[in-house]
């Protein structure tokens, strides 16, 4: 039971009804199917064989990582996929990037490097930043970002204070879900979302910042960054919201187990029900390929997703993208 209800007071509200993230002992709650996060299950997993594992080891699939430059060098409306969760956005003339991770990330090494120098990006209105976990939130890359650009935070309630320790004197807005950030009326608008997810970086921290997902909206094009979640009923819920998305960009690896990652991330299919929940236009996978994150073997995501879209499960268009490639944007994608 929540004792209290938490959102930003000074930006508007898009949900009727709603009276903020409901949050308990300072910690928020999950409003979707009971998630765990417990030490038991990562300690099962661990001691779990798994199933997959000979046909992992023998995976050497790696993602083709093209180069960026001619597109970030330019002027056009459009992304490039730069690993994992980090994409280059430029739409209605305002540029964002999410979640940046330049490097990698505690013990885990990229499988497939950074396709350009981070001092390379080109200038960076917004870095929208989703939630605190550590390959989303990585205090390496946000600290040199900020060493060569000058941009806005846009992320959830009670990141500030992180954030603002890592880089002091950033500009920066926290959001609730179903909040507008608040921008100059001749820019895109964005808008902080549910997911199905959870938080904790330190030992005593679980849930005590909020987590999310982002959609993007320009008059000619509409953008949703799931970021990380698992599948439930809030994809429904934000396609009521926003019935004309063009671009969704769904996490699809870091799935198996299915007991500990289900209520943290979606494998293929569950992303293309997400998908199908949003009624997008064009898929765009995401979160796979970069790090060894879970159990499933590295190309497993791409051929499920290409096993899908051949019996016709898929409706709208599916692009996946090479590290580095570019998707530009049309009137409708």
């Amino acid at each position: 039971m929540a004792d209290e209800f938490l959102l930003n007071p000074n930006l508007p509200i898009i949900r009727p009804n709603w009276a903020g993230n409901p949050v308990q002992n300072g910690r928020f709650l999950n409003q979707f199917k009971q998630g765990n996060q417990s030490m038991l299950l990562a300690l099962r997993w661990k001691l779990t064989r798994n199933t997959q594992r000979q046909e992992k080891k023998e995976d050497a699939w790696l993602p083709t990582v093209e180069d960026p430059r001619p597109f970030l060098q330019g002027k056009g409306e459009g992304m490039v996929w730069l690993g994992h969760a980090t994409f280059f956005i430029r739409l209605g003339g305002i540029t964002f990037l999410t979640d940046p991770l330049f490097y990698g990330v505690s013990l885990l090494k990229r499988k497939v490097p950074f396709p350009v120098e981070p001092s390379e990006l080109p200038p960076i209105d917004y870095v929208l930043l989703s939630h605190g976990h550590f390959d989303h939130c990585d205090k390496a890359s946000l600290k040199m970002l900020r060493k060569t650009h000058t941009f806005t935070v846009l992320t959830s309630l009670k990141m500030k204070d992180l954030i603002q320790g890592w880089l002091p004197g950033i500009s920066i807005q926290e959001a609730g879900w179903y909040q507008e950030f608040s921008l100059p009326q001749n820019q895109p608008k964005v808008f902080y979302l549910p997911s199905f997810h959870w938080h904790k970086r330190g030992m005593q921290d679980n849930n005590q910042i909020l987590w999310g997902s982002f959609m993007v909206q320009a008059p000619n094009h509409t953008l949703y960054f799931g970021a990380d979640s698992g599948y439930d009923h809030h994809y429904k819920e934000i396609q009521k919201l926003f019935p004309q998305i063009d671009t969704c960009l769904l996490g699809v690896g870091a799935y198996n187990p299915a007991f500990l990652m289900q209520q943290s991330h979606t494998n293929p299919a569950e992303a293309v029900q997400a998908f199908k929940d949003l009624k997008g236009r064009t898929l765009v996978p995401m979160h796979y390929g970069t790090f060894d994150l879970s159990d499933e073997p590295i190309s497993e995501p791409v051929r499920w997703l290409e096993k899908l879209q051949a019996s016709g499960e898929i409706p709208g268009k599916l692009k996946i993208l090479n590290i580095g490639q570019t998707l530009l944007f049309s009137n409708k994608v």
